[in-house]
Protein backbone atom coordinates (compact mmCIF):
# COMPACT_ATOMS: atom_id res chain seq x y z
CA UNK A 1 0.00 0.00 0.00
CA UNK A 2 1.27 3.46 -0.89
CA UNK A 3 1.18 5.95 2.01
CA UNK A 4 1.59 9.69 1.54
CA UNK A 5 1.87 11.98 4.56
CA UNK A 6 0.96 15.66 4.29
CA UNK A 7 1.70 17.66 7.47
CA UNK A 8 -0.24 20.92 7.45
CA UNK A 9 -2.05 23.49 9.53
CA UNK A 10 -1.04 25.31 12.69
CA UNK A 11 -0.48 22.03 14.55
CA UNK A 12 1.34 20.24 11.70
CA UNK A 13 -1.38 17.61 11.62
CA UNK A 14 -0.67 14.63 9.38
CA UNK A 15 -3.15 13.98 6.60
CA UNK A 16 -2.59 10.58 5.01
CA UNK A 17 -3.45 9.53 1.48
CA UNK A 18 -3.57 5.75 1.09
CA UNK A 19 -3.68 3.93 -2.23
CA UNK A 20 -3.93 0.23 -2.97
CA UNK A 21 -4.96 -1.38 -6.25
CA UNK A 22 -6.78 1.72 -7.39
CA UNK A 23 -8.59 2.47 -4.12
CA UNK A 24 -7.70 5.84 -2.58
CA UNK A 25 -8.60 6.84 0.99
CA UNK A 26 -7.94 10.11 2.79
CA UNK A 27 -7.33 9.97 6.53
CA UNK A 28 -7.79 13.08 8.70
CA UNK A 29 -7.85 15.78 5.98
CA UNK A 30 -6.81 19.08 7.48
CA UNK A 31 -5.28 22.38 6.43
CA UNK A 32 -5.94 23.71 2.95
CA UNK A 33 -7.95 21.33 0.80
CA UNK A 34 -6.07 22.51 -2.28
CA UNK A 35 -2.85 21.09 -0.90
CA UNK A 36 -4.51 17.67 -0.60
CA UNK A 37 -5.98 18.03 -4.10
CA UNK A 38 -2.51 18.79 -5.44
CA UNK A 39 -1.21 15.55 -3.90
CA UNK A 40 -4.15 13.57 -5.27
CA UNK A 41 -3.18 14.58 -8.82
CA UNK A 42 -6.58 13.71 -10.20
CA UNK A 43 -7.15 10.56 -8.15
CA UNK A 44 -10.64 10.27 -6.68
CA UNK A 45 -10.95 9.14 -3.05
CA UNK A 46 -13.41 6.38 -2.25
CA UNK A 47 -13.88 7.75 1.26
CA UNK A 48 -12.59 10.02 3.99
CA UNK A 49 -11.79 8.27 7.28
CA UNK A 50 -11.31 10.10 10.58
CA UNK A 51 -9.30 8.80 13.52
CA UNK A 52 -11.25 11.29 15.65
CA UNK A 53 -13.22 14.49 15.29
CA UNK A 54 -10.94 17.27 16.56
CA UNK A 55 -10.88 20.43 14.47
CA UNK A 56 -7.27 20.04 13.41
CA UNK A 57 -8.07 16.67 11.80
CA UNK A 58 -11.17 17.70 9.85
CA UNK A 59 -10.38 21.15 8.47
CA UNK A 60 -10.55 20.16 4.79
CA UNK A 61 -13.48 17.74 5.05
CA UNK A 62 -16.17 20.18 3.89
CA UNK A 63 -14.39 21.19 0.73
CA UNK A 64 -13.32 17.65 -0.17
CA UNK A 65 -16.85 16.31 0.28
CA UNK A 66 -18.20 19.08 -1.94
CA UNK A 67 -15.60 18.14 -4.54
CA UNK A 68 -15.93 14.35 -4.45
CA UNK A 69 -19.32 13.62 -2.78
CA UNK A 70 -17.59 10.81 -0.88
CA UNK A 71 -18.66 9.31 2.46
CA UNK A 72 -16.97 10.37 5.70
CA UNK A 73 -16.39 7.61 8.27
CA UNK A 74 -16.22 8.65 11.92
CA UNK A 75 -16.92 6.86 15.18
CA UNK A 76 -20.46 7.72 16.37
CA UNK A 77 -19.12 8.96 19.72
CA UNK A 78 -17.23 11.73 17.89
CA UNK A 79 -20.10 12.78 15.65
CA UNK A 80 -20.88 15.56 18.12
CA UNK A 81 -17.44 17.06 17.47
CA UNK A 82 -18.35 17.48 13.81
CA UNK A 83 -21.49 19.38 14.75
CA UNK A 84 -20.82 21.39 17.92
CA UNK A 85 -18.43 24.30 17.46
CA UNK A 86 -18.41 25.04 21.20
CA UNK A 87 -16.79 21.64 21.80
CA UNK A 88 -14.45 21.73 18.82
CA UNK A 89 -13.34 25.33 18.56
CA UNK A 90 -14.47 25.77 14.97
CA UNK A 91 -17.65 25.96 12.92
CA UNK A 92 -19.42 22.62 12.68
CA UNK A 93 -19.63 20.60 9.52
CA UNK A 94 -22.23 21.62 6.96
CA UNK A 95 -25.49 19.73 6.74
CA UNK A 96 -24.24 18.20 3.48
CA UNK A 97 -21.20 16.71 5.21
CA UNK A 98 -23.30 15.45 8.10
CA UNK A 99 -25.52 13.67 5.58
CA UNK A 100 -22.41 11.93 4.21
CA UNK A 101 -21.14 10.59 7.56
CA UNK A 102 -21.09 6.85 8.13
CA UNK A 103 -20.36 4.97 11.38
CA UNK A 104 -16.83 3.74 12.04
CA UNK A 105 -17.11 1.01 14.65
CA UNK A 106 -14.84 -1.69 16.02
CA UNK A 107 -14.15 -4.61 13.72
CA UNK A 108 -13.22 -5.29 10.13
CA UNK A 109 -14.47 -3.24 7.22
CA UNK A 110 -13.52 -3.02 3.57
CA UNK A 111 -13.42 0.15 1.51
CA UNK A 112 -12.75 -0.74 -2.09
CA UNK A 113 -9.70 -3.00 -2.08
CA UNK A 114 -8.47 -1.86 1.33
CA UNK A 115 -9.39 -3.85 4.43
CA UNK A 116 -9.30 -1.92 7.68
CA UNK A 117 -9.37 -3.18 11.24
CA UNK A 118 -10.93 -0.56 13.51
CA UNK A 119 -9.95 -0.60 17.18
CA UNK A 120 -11.83 1.66 19.57
CA UNK A 121 -9.30 3.73 21.52
CA UNK A 122 -11.16 6.33 23.62
CA UNK A 123 -9.50 8.81 25.94
CA UNK A 124 -8.24 11.64 23.76
CA UNK A 125 -11.82 11.81 22.49
CA UNK A 126 -14.66 9.36 23.19
CA UNK A 127 -14.61 8.17 19.58
CA UNK A 128 -10.87 7.94 18.94
CA UNK A 129 -9.90 4.87 16.94
CA UNK A 130 -6.82 3.06 15.69
CA UNK A 131 -7.00 2.07 12.04
CA UNK A 132 -4.89 -1.00 11.28
CA UNK A 133 -4.20 -1.97 7.67
CA UNK A 134 -1.84 -4.91 7.45
CA UNK A 135 1.21 -3.90 9.50
CA UNK A 136 0.39 -0.18 9.35
CA UNK A 137 -1.49 1.49 12.20
CA UNK A 138 -2.90 5.00 11.84
CA UNK A 139 -3.22 6.06 15.44
CA UNK A 140 -4.47 9.64 15.35
CA UNK A 141 -3.72 11.35 18.64
CA UNK A 142 -3.58 8.18 20.73
CA UNK A 143 0.18 7.49 20.50
CA UNK A 144 3.00 9.69 19.23
CA UNK A 145 6.71 9.12 19.07
CA UNK A 146 7.65 9.34 22.73
CA UNK A 147 4.27 10.49 23.99
CA UNK A 148 0.50 9.97 23.96
CA UNK A 149 -2.56 12.12 23.37
CA UNK A 150 -3.73 14.62 25.93
CA UNK A 151 -6.99 14.14 27.82
CA UNK A 152 -7.64 17.66 29.14
CA UNK A 153 -9.63 18.83 26.12
CA UNK A 154 -13.47 18.73 26.04
CA UNK A 155 -14.73 15.12 26.18
CA UNK A 156 -11.23 13.81 26.99
CA UNK A 157 -11.07 11.11 29.65
CA UNK A 158 -7.89 10.08 31.46
CA UNK A 159 -9.35 6.82 32.77
CA UNK A 160 -10.38 5.78 29.27
CA UNK A 161 -6.93 6.67 27.96
CA UNK A 162 -5.29 4.44 30.55
CA UNK A 163 -7.48 1.54 29.41
CA UNK A 164 -6.65 2.30 25.79
CA UNK A 165 -2.92 2.21 26.51
CA UNK A 166 -3.38 -1.20 28.15
CA UNK A 167 -4.98 -2.35 24.90
CA UNK A 168 -2.14 -0.85 22.85
CA UNK A 169 0.38 -2.88 24.85
CA UNK A 170 -1.30 -6.08 23.60
CA UNK A 171 -0.76 -5.22 19.91
CA UNK A 172 1.92 -6.58 17.61
CA UNK A 173 5.16 -4.69 18.36
CA UNK A 174 6.06 -4.87 14.67
CA UNK A 175 3.23 -2.50 13.78
CA UNK A 176 4.34 0.69 12.04
CA UNK A 177 2.65 3.67 13.67
CA UNK A 178 1.50 6.71 11.70
CA UNK A 179 0.41 9.31 14.27
CA UNK A 180 -1.67 12.43 13.84
CA UNK A 181 1.37 14.62 14.57
CA UNK A 182 5.08 14.03 14.21
CA UNK A 183 7.08 11.28 12.54
CA UNK A 184 6.15 7.67 11.95
CA UNK A 185 7.49 5.18 14.46
CA UNK A 186 7.04 1.54 15.43
CA UNK A 187 5.22 0.05 18.37
CA UNK A 188 8.37 -1.83 19.36
CA UNK A 189 10.28 1.46 19.58
CA UNK A 190 7.53 2.97 21.71
CA UNK A 191 7.54 -0.06 24.02
CA UNK A 192 11.24 0.63 24.55
CA UNK A 193 11.34 4.43 24.58
CA UNK A 194 7.89 5.88 25.28
CA UNK A 195 7.50 6.48 29.05
CA UNK A 196 3.71 6.10 28.81
CA UNK A 197 4.09 2.60 27.37
CA UNK A 198 7.50 1.47 28.63
CA UNK A 199 6.92 2.01 32.34
CA UNK A 200 3.50 0.37 32.37
CA UNK A 201 4.14 -2.52 30.02
CA UNK A 202 3.50 -6.01 31.33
Amino acid sequence: MRIESIPSGAFATNTYILEDSGTVLILDPTGKAQRILDHLQGRVPAAIVLTHGHFDHIGAVDELVRQFHCPVYVHPADQVLLEDETLNGMAGMTAHVRSQTRPLTEGLMKLGTIQLQILEAPGHTPGSVLIVIGQDCFCGDVVFEGSVGRTDLPLGNDSQMRQTLKMVRTLDPQLRLYPGHGPATTLEKEFNDNPFLRTRRG
